[in-house]
């Protein structure tokens, strides 16, 4: 008894239950989640806010599919555990279902997902710990165990990446009443190049000051990029004239990468927190800034990786435009549009 786990309030019979006993029963309840759903639960109701601000685009590319929320008697009920313990334990148990996430019981509702990487809890705790150091001391994220490994696995992967010919145009977005605000003529390649140092803020992957070509495989992606929903904007069709050794976090075609510290690391608060503020700094984007360095150290040209505002969208961010930005693309055409509104994440 000493070990006995207090039964939340509510109707009976109840019988004393030790953690042995609840642990046995929630280990059953997830192989049955596992047979049924090919999955295990991933969060409850008091642990939801927390997985979605860490993982805040794990589910965005999964065919339109997100977390599977049900109710957790239900789930239960449904299942064949009933048959397994007699009815005064299973009436017992039955409010004794733990979250593995956050370890608590009886939440109203279960969210059911399956990672595609392993260690997830792990890198939890490696990613509140580098958001942190980015956030106070930013120049020591190298002496944390996970930076290095990230260091020297983009750098394995720079010795093994060839350059590659993208045959497809990308697109770049630009609010019209900017272009038309400075003179531009959309007709003009340097239009669609990237902002001058001086008027270079902190970006997801560039640092102040140092002006880095963000493009997208479609226009409408490039247009919800912008994020000004509703707002006309101008899109300018690009033909990248250079091979490139692209580094991906994210395939051309909008797949996940075999690698599961990039694909953790690209659906991870470390890389996909969504932006926000308005100012100079953005603290968001310290870690994607470091990968950045990272890639460039590694002899990378560009980083592919996954668009926040559209399911299938792949972005492109070139790490150094030349300051003859013509040397690099040639202007195809351009359209004009209204920027869409993303699409929901969660």
């Amino acid at each position: 008894m000493d070990e006995a786990v207090e039964l939340p309030s509510g109707y009976g019979p109840y019988l004393p239950i030790s953690t042995e006993d609840a642990d046995s029963f929630n280990d059953a309840f997830s192989d049955e989640l596992d047979s049924s759903f090919s999955s295990s639960i991933a969060c409850c109701d008091n642990c939801y806010a927390d997985f979605r601000a860490h993982w805040p685009d794990v589910t965005f590319r999964r065919d339109g599919t997100e977390l599977m929320s049900m109710e957790t008697h239900w789930a239960v009920d449904e299942s064949r555990l009933s048959g397994a313990w007699s009815p005064a334990e299973y009436s017992s148990l039955r409010r004794l279902v733990q979250c593995p996430r956050c370890l608590t019981f009886d939440s109203a509702n279960i969210y059911l997902f399956e990672h595609r990487f392993s260690d997830a809890r792990d890198m939890e705790d490696d990613i509140d710990a580098l958001i942190t150091i980015g956030s106070v001391t930013p120049f020591l994220l190298l002496e944390h165990s996970f930076a290095q490994r990230v260091l020297a696995e983009v750098r394995a992967e720079g010795a093994r990446a060839k350059v590659e010919a993208l045959t497809q145009p990308l697109y770049r977005a630009r609010l019209a009443d900017d272009v038309a605000h400075l003179r531009q003529p959309p007709d003009d390649p340097a239009t669609y190049g990237p902002a001058p140092a001086s008027a270079t803020s902190e970006g997801r992957f560039n640092h102040a000051g140092v002006p880095m070509l963000y493009l997208a495989d479609a226009g409408a992606v490039a247009a919800a990029e912008l994020g000004a929903v509703g707002q006309a904007c101008l899109v300018g069709t690009l033909r990248i004239m250079a091979p490139l050794k692209i580094f991906d976090l994210i395939r051309a075609d909008g797949e996940s990468v075999d690698s599961d510290l990039f694909d953790a690391l690209a659906n991870s608060a470390l890389l996909g927190a969504p932006r926000t503020g308005d100012g100079w700094i953005k603290r968001q984007y310290v870690f994607s800034r470091y990968v950045a360095d990272c890639a460039r150290s590694a002899g990378f040209h560009a980083i592919r990786y996954g668009s926040t505002k559209t399911q299938a969208g792949v972005n492109y961010v070139i790490l150094d435009p030349p300051n003859d930005l013509m040397s690099l693309v040639r202007l195809e055409g351009y359209a004009c549009t209204i920027c869409p509104a993303p699409a929901h994440r969660y």
